[in-house]
C-alpha cells in the first residue's frame, strides 16, 4: 500500500530508514539523514538510558526508578520499581566506548542522579572543591517522574 504525504497528498519516498515527501522536504534534510545514517566510529555503540535509581536514605533499599537483574552486566535487563525517575537533564541515547559496555548503563545525568541519592550525607552534599571554595551545598534537583 503506498505511503502517501498528509499535507499535499503525494507518494512518500524512503531515505534510508524514514518514509519522506520529495515535495514538502528540502534537499538539505539528505544531509542531515547521511549523518545520522552513518556508520558510528570504530569501538562505539549508544545505549538506551532507563533512567536513574532512587534509594532509601542510608539503606540499600530501592524506593524508585530501576534495578537491575545483575549488577555486573546490564545487558540482562532491569525493572521499573514504583515509577521510572529521569534526571532533569537526562538523555535517551548515549554513546560509549565498546569495552565501556558492561559498566555504563546509564547517561551521564542519571547516573549522577543515583549517586547523588546514594549519599549518606545527603544528595545536597557538597564535597570542597578548589575550582568553587565558597560553595557549601548543592542546588537542590527534582526528577522528571514517568508514571
Amino acid at each position: 500500500m503506498p505511503r502517501t504525504c498528509i499535507n499535499c497528498g503525494k507518494l512518500l519516498t524512503p531515505r534510508g530508514q524514514v518514509w519522506l515527501c520529495p515535495t514538502c522536504n528540502s534537499d538539505a534534510l539528505d544531509d542531515t539523514l547521511n549523518i545520522l545514517d552513518s556508520p558510528l566510529p570504530d569501538g562505539q555503540v549508544f545505549i538506551e538510558c532507563p533512567g536513574a535509581t532512587v534509594y532509601e536514605p542510608g539503606t540499600e533499599t530501592i524506593t524508585a526508578g530501576i534495578r537491575f537483574f545483575d549488577d555486573n552486566d546490564a545487558t540482562k535487563g532491569y525493572e521499573v520499581i514504583d515509577h521510572q525517575v529521569f534526571a532533569p537533564a537526562h538523555t535517551k541515547r548515549r554513546m560509549i566506548k565498546k569495552e565501556a559496555l558492561g559498566r555504563i548503563r546509564r547517561c551521564q545525568a542519571c547516573q549522577d542522579y543515583t549517586v547523588r541519592m546514594r549519599r549518606p550525607e545527603g544528595p545536597d552534599f557538597f564535597i570542597p572543591s578548589p575550582k568553587h571554595p565558597g560553595r557549601t551545598k548543592l542546588k537542590t534537583i527534582e526528577p522528571v517522574i514517568k508514571r
